[in-house]
């Protein structure tokens, strides 16, 4: 309830302030387990994502925003904890558990909010569950939400919002998980 509550209101709050653009939706499976893997410039970026995907979402926040009401609603949006910085089994347990029920898990490849003209880096937990749960990753580039709402900030500044999402494809055959995650971040990069 509190999730389609959530949903339909972010979708009046984006057309009166961030007017999002989705294109090629009709490359996410509406069935089954899939990985769902983004660029991260915005706290905005699962929102945009949430409301773009024709699925409900599953992701990890980090574990700091997990206390009070916060962490209760964030529960209700498909949210799980992850510690930031360091390798959390806990999280990737949670991951491919939702994996293996049929859900898509949201994962943003670099970890954290990419800043600027930073050089993306790839992450190896995203790797590790494409290769450990074999299920299809969907890549998608997200343009536009950190102009609408930057890091550091917490009020929206209006403007357009585009996701682009691509053919899924599988990364089984790669030598470790950091270069499966390598692989998912260029097709994700190759969208922009």
């Amino acid at each position: 309830m509190i999730y389609y509550f959530t949903y339909f209101g972010t979708k009046v709050l984006s057309w009166l302030y961030f007017p999002f653009t989705a294109y090629q939706t009709s490359r996410i499976p509406r069935r089954g387990a899939f990985i769902l893997a983004s660029n991260h410039t915005s706290n905005l970026d699962p929102v945009v994502l949430g409301i773009c995907s024709v699925r409900r979402l599953n992701f990890m926040a980090k574990i700091e925003l997990f206390k009070g009401l916060l962490g209760f609603f964030l529960s209700q949006l498909g949210a799980f904890p992850v510690k930031r910085g360091e390798s959390d089994f806990g999280a990737m347990r949670e991951a491919l558990k939702r994996l293996k029920a049929g859900r898509v898990v949201l994962i943003f490849v670099e970890g954290t909010r990419r800043i600027g003209n930073e050089t993306p880096q790839a992450q190896a937990g995203v790797g590790f569950l494409a290769m450990k749960s074999g299920v299809p990753i969907v890549p998608v580039y997200v343009k536009g939400t950190d102009k609408v709402m930057a890091p550091g900030t917490k009020f929206f500044k209006r403007g357009r919002v585009y996701a682009t999402f691509g053919e899924p494809f599988f990364v089984n055959d790669a030598p470790t998980y950091q270069e499966a995650s390598q692989r998912i971040l260029d097709k994700i990069y190759a969208l922009s």
